[in-house]
């Protein structure tokens, strides 16, 4: 199913220990959503499907940010499992080419944010926060009209410029090629 529009948001006051600087709205090139039974089988489900996406649009990603689009949606999603409410999950997924940027959603029916804490050495759990804040450009959690959103920004390396996207901006595209033929000689005028 395609990602048309996002719940209503209420913006919250800083969380604390959250990177939870508000996302500028900004138009996204890529944008799908999910849905997934809240279940721990869900998080192994939820990484490949977040893989196959990321295949299908096409976008190129490095070691680093593979990694982090992983672990984050992982936690991400293992957090909403643990200590959400309701049975069905939504995982929504976009991509912004132009600010090279993934940002990862994960909705649940539970009113309780999470609050980040630090766990001991022995501890089997409790990283997953920790993980996110390290390997995210910003993240943050928010209430929606039906429970809450977690949700992460990851970075993404520059990316190819295909035909489809030439064919979709075509100013954009004759900036590109200029770029790569270099400058641009003006008629009339002689280069020294």
């Amino acid at each position: 199913m395609d990602h048309v529009g996002l719940p209503l948001r209420v913006p919250l006051a800083s969380s604390p220990g959250l990177k939870n600087r508000r996302r500028v709205s900004v138009m996204r090139c890529h944008s799908q959503s999910f849905l997934l039974v809240r279940d721990p089988t869900s998080v192994p489900i939820s990484r490949r499907h977040l893989q196959d996406l990321v295949q299908k649009w096409g976008l190129r990603l490095d070691e680093s940010s593979d990694t982090a689009l992983t672990v984050i949606a992982s936690e991400l999603v293992t957090n909403a499992v643990r200590h959400g409410t309701g049975t069905v999950l939504t995982i929504a997924v976009s991509a912004n080419l132009s600010r090279r940027r993934i940002l990862v959603e994960v909705y649940d029916g539970s009113l309780v944010l999470p609050v980040p804490h630090w766990a001991n050495s022995e501890d089997e759990s409790g990283r997953g926060m920790a993980l996110i804040d390290r390997l995210s450009l910003c993240h943050g959690a928010e209430h929606t009209t039906c429970g809450k959103c977690v949700w992460a920004e990851i970075a993404m390396p520059p990316q190819r410029v295909t035909c489809q996207r030439l064919i979709l901006r075509p100013r954009r595209a004759a900036r590109a090629i200029v770029r790569r033929l270099g400058t641009v000689r003006q008629p009339g005028r002689l280069n020294a």
